[in-house]
């Protein structure tokens, strides 16, 4: 937990120092803020994966242990959707007015997303049935 907490605050104060550096040129993509603000979610998503094993530390069975195995593995996928998502959408920065490019750009994000995404929140969701466990950590979007 001691890691994530200090992942998570090494990734969003390397953005921010990033952030402070962007000028108003567009032409430099800013890949290192994005990457210190991927490090910063791996950094909450690893101390999510110790509060599970934390909580699971007591001898509660092999159905519970494989619970929580299924919960980590599942935020694990969201993580990398997360991770390879920010990556990918990194692009639209560079894309310009291009239609083509910025279709193609969304369409491989949504791919990502999809593909590590959908089957993370699954595996997750048949963890925490398993584990008779509640989800810690929760995102939501509003449009």
């Amino acid at each position: 937990m001691v890691a994530g907490v200090g992942l998570t605050i090494y990734g969003v104060a390397t953005a921010f120092r990033l952030i402070a550096g962007v000028g108003p040129s567009t032409e430099r993509l800013p890949v290192g803020i994005v990457d210190g603000m991927t490090l910063g979610f791996w950094g909450l998503l690893v101390l999510t994966f110790g509060r599970y094993l934390w909580r699971g530390a007591r001898t509660r069975g092999a159905r519970d242990r494989f619970g929580r195995v299924l919960i980590i593995a599942g935020y694990a996928l969201i993580g990398v959707a997360l991770d390879r998502g920010m990556h990918s959408a990194v692009e639209l920065w560079s894309s310009g007015p291009n239609e083509g490019a910025i279709q193609s750009v969304m369409t491989r994000t949504l791919v990502i997303a999809c593909v590590f995404g959908f089957p993370g929140a699954g595996l997750a969701a048949i963890g925490f049935k398993l584990a008779n466990e509640k989800a810690l950590a929760e995102a939501e979007v509003s449009f």
